[in-house]
């Protein structure tokens, strides 16, 4: 007497065919969709299970699930995996959020040399640490784990992020003075295309101290075509000292003034005030703004701004807040064109490519325009006036 299944038979709409069908033909679904649709269209077509699975080289149990999901279920459920429970957690809440906690602080808190956590650090201490701390599941934690609990909260120790605190109580008063500063130079830029007489410079300060004059010991090789794609150097150099570059720019030409000494100190910021003095005609006002450096108001400084009364106006930037200071994005993009690489044989060599590069520069020069919170300016003007 030949078998007789006691599965009932399943009923398929024409829309839950044409869905099997194309299922079965695809190139691109997952292999076990395929192959389900296929136990599914062959049931329907009154295989026997043992048939559908020697036909799909497969076994019986699998066919068996696929066709019961398919019976109770309906078709769209038993082509994909129903939603299971999975394995319960063995590491409790608790014992998670002390694996964070211990990832946001550093191994130095705990008595170890390093500055920040690796991955196999953390992984030791919580196991060497776990059931003191009443977490016995934690024994036997793997790396792996350890990186999951952290990726789950975004939380990556071994790295280093840079901020900028705001030490400076009085910070949206100064950087309001700031963007007034460069919004003052907008409706003159404006004034003088028109053709008005502008009686007011505003010059843009700040120095860079340490420019290293580094030397090579080997000459450099050239590119070579397939080979070589860039400038090849040898890694020993010789140093000659460092220079201090003194620089602003005016902000409604964007001419460069410059001056290059060994320091930066009182004296040498009086002498720049007094090319600055020297450069632009005695009836303007020069307005400069510039960082909180020592040497920006010290007795001698003052003493200086008071032989010549009214001539310049002083804004400066919050401290900490050098950034609102248009000259420092200057100052990034030289390092990075110019002083990235540069090679010479002594400082003189170095303070005449220095000032070479800012001839060429005022030949064609850049009027630089801050856009940065612009027209989110508060009211009042905050200057400080020798």
């Amino acid at each position: 007497m030949p078998f007789v299944s006691k599965k009932p038979k399943l009923k398929l709409s024409e829309e839950e065919l044409k869905i099997l069908r194309s299922a079965s033909r695809s190139r691109t679904m997952p292999f076990r969709t395929v192959e389900r649709a296929k136990m599914i269209l062959g049931y329907y077509k009154g295989e026997t299970i043992s048939a559908i699975a020697r036909s799909l080289s497969t076994n019986r149990q699998k066919v068996e699930r696929t066709i019961d999901k398919a019976l109770a279920f309906g078709i769209k459920v038993a082509l994909e995996d129903l939603h299971r429970k999975g394995r319960p957690r063995s590491i409790s809440p608790e014992a998670r959020v002390w694996i964070i906690s211990l990832a946001c602080s550093k191994p130095k808190d705990y008595g170890y040399a390093s500055e920040l956590w690796t991955n196999r650090a953390l992984t030791r201490h919580i196991r060497e640490n776990c059931l003191e701390q009443g977490f016995p599941e934690l024994s036997r934690l793997s790396g792996g784990t350890v990186t999951k609990i952290l990726s789950k909260s975004n939380i990556k120790p071994h790295k280093i992020s840079g901020y900028i605190e705001r030490r400076d109580p009085e910070f949206k008063i100064k950087s309001a003075a700031i963007l007034h500063t460069y919004k003052q130079v907008e409706v003159l830029r404006e004034k003088a295309n028109n053709g008005e007489n502008i009686l007011t410079a505003y010059i843009t300060y700040d120095e860079k101290p340490g420019i290293q004059a580094v030397g090579n010991v080997a000459p450099d090789l050239p590119p070579v075509p397939s080979l070589y794609p860039g400038i090849s150097r040898d890694h020993e150099y010789k140093r000659y000292g460092t220079l201090s570059l003194l620089a602003g720019i005016d902000l409604l030409t964007g001419e460069l003034y410059v001056r290059v000494f060994d320091r930066h100190r009182s004296k040498e910021f009086i002498e720049y005030l007094k090319y600055l003095d020297s450069a632009f005609p005695p009836e303007m006002k020069l307005v400069i703004t510039l960082d909180n450096h020592s040497a920006h108001t010290s007795k001698e400084t003052r003493d200086f701004l008071l032989t010549v009364p009214n001539r310049f106006s002083f804004v400066f930037t919050p401290k900490h807040a050098s950034w609102l200071n248009i000259i420092e994005c200057f100052f990034s993009k030289m390092a990075r064109s110019f002083l990235r690489g540069i090679r010479v044989s002594s400082k003189e060599g170095l303070k005449e490519r220095i000032l070479k590069y800012f001839d060429e520069l005022n030949q064609m020069p850049v009027v630089f325009k801050w856009k940065y919170k612009m027209d989110e300016i508060p009211g009042g003007v905050v200057s400080n006036v020798y």
